[in-house]
């Protein structure tokens, strides 16, 4: 029997069960449910006969018991997660090879797969799934359309447990990927950095640079960290000096030196772009099994749900306008001379090109993770909130110390914990550390009030990253308040941070999106494809944007970010994120 005759059958004969005025509703229900169910017709039919329940209180009590059983179910297995992945995210103990093993194993990658052979995502989509993107009216409408994207999609297992060791790789990756500036000879005795000063690629080594404004022989300093950040780009940063104290890298005679023995330095080429095509083609294998069939329309469509020209409308409205150029000669004449192009990073619109120095020693009084989870309610009490209430939200997070740069891991279940990761030198955190510190923070908190008060399980966290990003900037924002500096306050100042922020990062989103269309018009590239390919958008973004601004060479500094690596497709999220926080300010 032709498909459509058959699922019309089924339609005409539940209407006549549950009434006309249900009609509609039986034909989402049946066609979505013959997308993922498992069986013969025959099966089909009887489960929609059996499993379909019509709008009403009936509905209602089946989206509560799924709301619950979801949670219990995937929740559990990301919390399960987190205990997995200790050994290769917390940096309290050295990294076992057994990491590489136990950190890869991904326990929900089967989910999917289970949801379809025993027919639960058949009965999510038979009463929730949907093609409807109308916004709903009510929070139990919008439990409704979370619920219903259950089991739409199924990935096989093996692609996913695949994807997850990839992504692994690539966390060990740019987690090892700093840079011992005081073991470098940069060929000019103006450049010296502090012993131990390890910096992680990109993170590290920008805000490094940034807090040097203001500092003697900040320039020629800063002109090496810019040098360093297009090596990064080009791969000319020896294999040999990644996170390896004992290498000493003679920039000016090509040479690094380990162990006594100097040889010719030896550059990692397109090693970063060969970590991101291990995961990008697999994610090119689990496209097909995916709503949209590739990255792009997944990650603004589905994810997102903002269409991608009008994301790049507005990216396109902040990178054009004309207040960056008022911007930057502002900036300009609190600086004393012409921008360069590490300029872009700059931040201090409170303080003009330096801060005051702290009064007391900031690693001492914090000197590792449980120093700073008790910090956390006076942070809150200071940002407003009761003793009660900062006591609430501090008590559902855990601070580790990260081998990452820094990042945040919401609670998935009632009685998980919002994890917050940050690096913590030997001697306690650093003032940039610190500034990620409050950055993470504003992740946690949005992810515990976004959370275990909500009325469903299904509208837990924020409707994309976005919006937690804007949370993460506002707390971030606030870090020389917390450290005890006099906050200027000027709105204006504000307002110029996040409009210079947003001008910045959205060349580097504008960056990665045409990254990902060229990627899908060259599916087969190599590595060293991919590595030109990169530089060459970098550069063309930054000749439209950036060049009558900052000179025409652009350093790389559009394709430095190492969230590309991941091949998540995650950078438009800040730009975002920044209107939001703006907007949250305001």
């Amino acid at each position: 029997m032709d498909t459509k005759v058959f699922l019309d059958h089924i339609i005409d004969e539940l209407a006549r069960s549950h009434g006309e005025a249900h009609r509609e509703d039986i034909r989402r229900g049946v066609y979505a449910c013959h997308r993922v169910f498992s069986g013969t017709d025959r099966d089909l039919h009887r489960f929609c006969r059996e499993q379909y329940v019509p709008p009403g209180e009936a509905r209602e009590a089946l989206l509560r018991r799924i709301d619950r059983y979801h949670q219990a179910v995937a929740g559990g297995l990301q919390k399960m997660l987190k205990v997995v992945r200790e050994g290769s995210d917390i940096a309290d103990h050295p990294f076992s090879p057994a990491e590489g093993i136990l950190g890869a194993f991904t326990p929900d990658s089967h989910l999917t797969e289970d949801y379809r052979r025993f027919n639960i995502a058949a009965l999510v989509q038979l009463n929730f799934g949907t093609d409807d993107t109308t916004p709903p009216e009510t929070r139990s409408g919008w439990a409704a359309r979370r619920i219903g994207e259950i089991g739409r999609e199924t990935i096989p297992a093996e692609l996913l447990q695949r994807l997850s060791e990839r992504a692994l790789e690539v966390d060990r990756f740019v987690n090892g990927y700093n840079l011992h500036l005081d073991r470098i000879d940069f060929g000019d005795p103006r450049i010296r950095f502090p012993e131990n000063t390890r910096l992680i690629s990109h993170w590290g080594l920008r805000d490094y640079l940034v807090s040097l404004y203001g500092t003697p022989d900040a320039l020629p300093r800063q002109r090496a960290i810019l040098d360093l950040l297009r090596r990064v780009v080009d791969g000319e940063i020896p294999t040999e000096i990644l996170d390896n104290p004992d290498a000493r890298w003679d920039m000016t005679r090509g040479t690094v030196t380990v162990g006594g023995e100097t040889k010719p330095a030896r550059f990692h080429g397109p090693l970063r772009w060969e970590k991101f095509k291990a995961v990008f083609d697999v994610q090119r294998e689990i496209d097909p099994y995916t709503r949209y069939g590739n990255m792009i329309d997944n990650a603004f469509l589905r994810d997102r749900e903002i269409p991608e020209e009008e994301v790049v409308a507005l990216l396109e409205s902040i990178l054009t306008h004309p207040l960056r150029r008022k911007v930057a000669d502002w900036i300009e004449r609190r600086l004393g001379r012409k921008l360069e192009p590490f300029d872009i990073y700059f931040a201090d619109f409170e303080h003009g090109g330096g801060k005051t120095p702290l009064g007391y020693d900031l690693g001492r009084r914090y000197p590792d993770a449980k120093a700073l989870q008790a910090a956390i309610p006076g942070i809150l009490t200071r940002f407003g909130w009761s003793p009660e209430r900062a006591a609430f939200i501090a008590g559902r997070i855990r601070v580790d110390n990260a081998r990452s740069a820094g990042h945040a891991w919401p609670p998935h279940t009632d009685d998980d914990l919002q994890l917050l990761r940050v690096r913590i030198d030997p001697g306690g955190i650093t003032e940039l550390d610190f500034s990620t510190f409050m950055h993470e923070l504003g992740h946690c908190v949005e992810g515990v009030l976004s959370s275990y008060e909500l009325d469903w399980k299904a509208l837990w966290s924020v409707p994309t990253p976005a919006f937690t990003e804007g949370f993460a900037f506002t707390f971030q924002n606030r870090t020389d308040e917390i450290l005890g500096r006099t906050p200027q306050s000027h709105r204006e100042a504000t307002a110029l941070h996040e409009f210079w922020k947003t001008y910045e990062i959205g060349g580097v989103a504008m960056m990665e999106i045409r990254l990902f269309h060229w990627l899908y018009e060259y599916p087969d590239a190599d590595a060293e494809a991919i590595h030109r390919a990169a530089r060459k958008i970098a550069d063309e973004v930054w000749g439209e944007y950036f060049a009558e601004i900052f000179g025409e060479e652009s350093w790389g500094l559009p394709g430095v970010y190492s969230h590309i690596l991941w091949c998540t497709f995650y950078l438009p999220e800040y730009p975002l994120g920044h209107i939001i926080a703006y907007q949250i300010r305001k």
